[in-house]
């Protein structure tokens, strides 16, 4: 009887323990997504502008009316028309919160 209790007990231990847990992973590209801006500062507004309004770069104020985000990745990624690459210089999580930010400018 005692070990029937104490196992249920386990078992809703464990079963407990994982409610409410977000993956990991979850709150950090979460929490990436809400840098984005910081992304874009960090590494886009010396040749693009504080408004996004273009200066060495482009003006890509309505960049997401042109491109779509896949288009926007490979982008930032591979680099052109003068634009440096970006693929080494970014994490995964972080090229794709500046894509879908720079997507949803329109």
């Amino acid at each position: 009887m005692k070990m029937r209790l104490l196992l249920a007990l386990m078992v809703l231990a464990l079963s407990l323990s994982a409610c409410g847990n977000k993956p990991q992973n979850e709150t950090h590209t979460t929490a990436v997504k809400a840098d984005a801006p910081k992304i874009y500062q960090n590494f886009c507004i010396s040749c693009h502008g504080n408004q996004l309004q273009g200066g060495q770069g482009p003006n890509i104020q309505k960049v997401g009316e042109r491109l779509t985000e896949e288009e926007l990745i490979k982008r930032i990624q591979k680099g052109g028309g003068g634009m440096p690459p970006f693929q080494v210089a970014l994490k995964e999580d972080e090229l794709k919160a500046l894509a879908a930010w720079l997507a949803d400018m329109k």
